[in-house]
């Protein structure tokens, strides 16, 4: 199996040469390319993300670390800068990310 960091540019490469199509596991997902600012680093960092369009402006993003204990790293990454840039589709924008709790997140 590939280095996390080799899966995941290769499904960034191919979001941006199909316009945000990918194939495989994630073929048919609403995928979306979150960059995110280091939390330690300050080095920008992206990550490709199953979401859920929720309307106009808002867009729920799902991630795990692997089924691990922690939070994965893009976590903890937008919660020390929730300023992140979003590639969906074709269009990129800025936007500030804001983790959910309680209710809402169950929601």
């Amino acid at each position: 199996m590939p280095e996390m960091n080799d899966f995941n540019k290769a499904i960034i490469d191919e979001f941006r040469a199909n316009h945000g199509k990918v194939g495989g596991g994630f073929e048919g997902a609403p995928v979306i390319l979150l960059t995110t600012t280091g939390a330690r680093t300050g080095e920008h960092r992206v990550n490709p993300l199953v979401s859920q369009p929720k309307d106009h402006d808002t867009i729920y993003v799902f991630g795990s670390a692997g089924g691990g204990p922690r939070h994965p790293d893009w976590y903890y990454n937008l919660v020390a800068h929730p300023r992140v840039e979003v590639e969906f589709g074709d269009d990129t924008f800025s936007a500030t990310a804001t983790v959910l709790s309680g209710p809402k997140r169950d929601e």
